[in-house]
Parts: structure tokens; C-alpha cells; sequence
């Protein structure tokens, strides 16, 4: 059976040792208080001794300086004597001293209920030298750590202070702040106590509520129900968060559902869509057997090029698809120029030059991501590095990537292809012939990497020379 316990009576509950801590915190600041309370009263309690003093001493020096006797050595010590006769007569513990220096700061006149009066001011040392600034000060004074308050004295050139050991000063307030602190930490704990057992009864549905649904959010688990612990306000909650849950379940079945076909049918068009960028890719060579075997080692060996470079498996699918149509403005050059056995002339070489124009004319327009990148690469595959290239004279990094790539590849593999005009050249020539190629008509970083894995090249050619045309179609591995 729930339990009726209401939020109401609950927050009732909790405020109560809300209550309890205000007044705790009552309590400290009180303490705080009075302990600048009592600070405060002593200090003023030597600020008087020292008000009491300077005053003494100004009225016996007034008194001797209206005589005209303030010159004569007998009377300057007699009023010394008074000096030190009323400064005793101020003191009330024996941890209280009322000290003299002199304007070296040596200590010239002490007196203390502990300690022993200086019998010659001139038998002291530089070693007691002191500086102390007249008000209330806390330092280091005959080796110990005091406070007190010191005034001058100007017709002698003196600084008196009256002076109370540190420890003396502050020991009732060190009393009250320790009796005050085990107050504070017992209540802390009692309180703490409290309010662990009880909030663990009242939040406990709360967090319970809140880590269903951290977990639903974390693991996507629609099928996971808050149990209703209370038939109050958070009861209430967990109820109808799980009527919304079980909606929300059933509209993400019907979501898969739905997604399930979309996927489907997305994956039948990126398949149609390969399918026909394999087709163009073979019209360039429908003439040409061998330079559809061309083609399909350009499109393997560039795939590996991009998984050196560190690309993504998208920019690799890219470059698998789009690389093979490099050379697919060739269907618009004369068969006599595309087989002619011998050297074009400088007429033939020009008509040649214009299929990179045409092939990006004819794949310009698309809004394919495969037919975008293979204009780019029919139009730019023969730049150079230098700038000598066509059909723009690009250099350097102004030539796309893709096109760089490709430009070693196919030039690399129509060395060691036999074509109308030559024979196949051996790996080695064609290596020689790269390097020196190197920083002119190629990137060199991808020279220098294309060198470093050219026994993986290798391999990569030969297995994909192996492979069926169905290699470069969808879910080939």
C-alpha cells in the first residue's frame, strides 16, 4: 500500500532543521561579536594605561619646565623615578610591561611586575635597539611576541609603549572562539544527521525519479518505468512521466520504422547513384580495354592515398568514386589524336589539353558530392606544382588536393602501361622519373609519401587488379 505522507507535511518536516541552523548561524555570528567585542574593549583598556601615562608625563615635565628646573640632571631623574612609579602603579598582571626607548631606539626605562627595572639607562646595548611606531602595534619586543600601544614623548625624545604578551592578550578570546567551535560542531553533526535520514525519505523518490530518467536519456531505453512510491505531488509526477514515456516508446517504434525504410531506400539510391559514376567512369574508355584497367587502379590506388592522409571514410569513398573520371573529357578528342602511335604536334597537344575543359563541363552542374569532386579532378589533374601546368597554370596549394593526388597516380601508372605511343616503363625508371618531378610538376609531400609506401602501392594495385568491376560498387570491401 503507497504511503499517504503528503509533500506539504514534508516540506513542513524539512523546515525545521532549517530553523535549527539559522539559529546555529545566529549563534556564530554572535560569537563573532563578541569576540570583536572583547577585543575591542581591551584594546581600549591599554589605550587608557597609555593615554593615563603620557598624560602624567607631560604634566610632571610641565610642571619642572614652569619651575625652569627641566635642565637639571636631578630633577630629569627624579622625574624618571615618578615615570616609573606611576607606570607600576598601572600595571595589574605580570605579563604587562611599560617600556622606554630612547630616539636609537634603546631601551632606557622598564618596568614589570616580573621583571627587573634598568638601573643605568646607558649600560644598554644596540642590540635592543627597537623601532616602534606610535599607535597600537603587535611585534617582536625583548624576544617576545607582544601587543600594546606606544606614544611619544618629545621633550625627552622618548617612545613609551605599554605593552601585554600576545598570548596573555588573546587567551579569553581563544576560550570563547574553541567553546563557540565545539557548539558549532556538534550541532553540524546532529543536524547533519538529521537531515540525511530525512531527505533521504523525501528526495529518495525525487532521485530515484531524476536516475530513470538520466538513464533513459543516456541509453535511449524507452522501455524502463519510475516505480510510485507516494500518492502525493511527486507520486503524481512519477505517474505521468510514465505515461509519457510509454507514448514516446511507442512513437520511437514507429520512428525505427520509418527510418528502417528511408535507409533503405537512401542506400538504393547511393547505390544507383555509384552505379552510374561507374558507367561514366568507363565511357572514356569503351575504346580502350586497357585504359579501363587504368582507370580502376587510379580509383584503388587513390583510396589508398586518402587513408594515408588520414581522410575520413566519406572523403575516401569520394575520392574511390570521383578519381576514375579524370580523363572522361577524352570522349570528346578524335580517335586519330587519342590512338595516334607516334608524338602529337603542337596543334594535336592543344586539342589534347582541352579534355580537362571538357570533362569539367560536363560534370560541372551536378549536385552530386562524386561528380563535384570528379570535375575538380578532370579539370585540375594536369596543374603542376611550378605553376607549367594547363589548363589554368595553378601552383601549389591552389591546386585541389584530389587533383594532386590523382596527377601522380595516373602519370605514374601510364609509365609502366604500355600505350600506342611507348613501351611500359620498369617501376624503377618510373620512380626516377617522380623524383625528378619532385617540387615541379608534383606535390612533393605526396611524392615523398607515395616513395615511402610504394611496396603497399604495389600490393594495393595488384589486389584491386584482381578485383571484379563489382570492387568499386557499393558494399565492396
Amino acid at each position: 500500500m503507497k504511503k499517504s505522507l503528503r509533500l506539504r507535511s514534508q516540506l513542513y518536516l524539512t523546515i525545521i532543521p532549517l530553523v535549527a541552523v539559522v539559529v546555529l548561524l545566529s549563534g556564530v555570528l554572535a560569537a563573532l561579536e563578541s569576540r570583536s567585542a572583547i577585543t575591542g574593549i581591551a584594546n581600549k583598556h591599554i589605550a587608557y594605561k597609555a593615554e593615563q601615562l603620557r598624560d602624567f608625563l607631560y604634566s610632571e615635565w610641565d610642571m619642572l619646565s614652569t619651575l625652569g628646573l627641566d635642565s637639571q640632571a636631578e630633577y630629569r631623574l627624579s622625574s624618571q623615578t615618578s615615570f616609573l612609579t606611576y607606570a607600576y602603579s598601572l600595571l595589574r598582571s605580570e605579563t604587562e610591561s611599560v617600556l622606554a626607548f630612547d630616539s636609537n631606539g634603546t631601551l632606557i626605562l622598564q618596568a614589570g611586575l616580573s621583571s627587573q627595572p634598568l638601573d643605568e639607562p646607558d649600560t644598554m646595548t644596540e642590540e635592543n635597539a627597537q623601532e616602534i611606531s606610535p599607535g597600537w602595534f603587535e611585534s617582536e619586543l625583548l624576544g617576545e611576541e607582544r601587543i600594546g600601544v606606544a606614544f611619544v614623548f618629545e621633550p625627552l625624545g622618548w617612545t613609551v609603549a605599554v605593552t601585554e604578551l600576545q598570548s596573555t592578550f588573546f587567551v579569553d578570546i581563544q576560550k570563547i572562539q574553541f567553546t563557540y567551535l565545539v557548539i558549532l560542531l556538534v550541532s553540524i553533526i546532529t543536524v547533519t544527521l538529521f537531515l540525511s535520514i530525512f531527505v533521504g525519505h523525501v528526495i529518495g523518490p525525487v532521485e530515484r525519479l531524476s536516475s530513470t530518467i538520466s538513464t533513459i536519456t543516456t541509453t535511449g531505453d524507452l522501455t524502463r518505468r519510475v516505480s510510485s512510491e507516494f500518492t502525493d505531488e511527486i507520486g503524481n509526477l512519477a505517474t505521468r512521466f510514465n505515461v509519457m514515456i510509454s507514448r514516446l516508446h511507442g512513437y520511437q517504434l514507429q520512428l525505427e520504422a520509418t527510418l528502417g525504410a528511408e535507409k533503405r531506400a537512401r542506400d538504393t539510391a547511393v547505390a544507383q547513384e555509384v552505379e552510374t559514376l561507374y558507367i561514366l567512369g568507363r565511357i572514356s574508355d569503351y575504346r580502350d580495354e586497357k585504359t579501363g584497367e587504368h582507370l580502376k587502379r587510379i580509383g584503388t590506388l587513390s583510396t589508398f592515398f586518402s587513408q594515408l592522409l588520414g581522410q575520413d571514410e566519406q572523403e575516401q569513398k569520394i575520392m574511390l568514386h570521383s578519381s576514375a573520371l579524370h580523363d572522361i573529357g577524352k570522349i570528346g578528342i578524335p580517335d586519330a589524336i587519342l590512338h595516334k602511335p607516334g608524338k602529337l604536334t603542337a596543334d594535336e597537344f592543344e586539342e589534347m589539353k582541352q579534355h580537362t575543359v571538357i570533362g569539367f563541363d560536363l560534370l560541372k552542374h551536378s549536385k552530386s558530392a562524386y561528380l563535384v569532386a570528379g570535375a575538380s579532378i578532370a579539370l585540375s589533374h594536369h596543374e603542376n606544382w611550378d605553376g607549367s601546368g594547363y589548363p589554368h597554370g595553378l601552383a601549389g596549394e591552389e591546386i585541389p588536393l584530389n587533383s594532386r593526388i590523382v596527377s601522380i597516380l595516373d602519370v605514374f601508372d601510364a609509365l609502366i602501361s604500355d600505350r600506342p605511343y611507348k613501351k611500359a616503363w620498369s617501376h624503377d625508371a618510373a620512380l626516377d622519373m617522380l623524383i625528378s618531378q619532385r617540387g615541379l610538376k608534383f606535390d612533393p609531400r605526396l611524392v615523398d609519401l607515395f616513395i615511402e609506401n610504394f611496396q603497399l602501392f604495389n600490393k594495393v594495385m595488384h589486389d584491386g587488379l584482381n578485383m571484379p568491376d563489382a570492387y568499386f560498387l557499393p558494399g565492396a570491401s
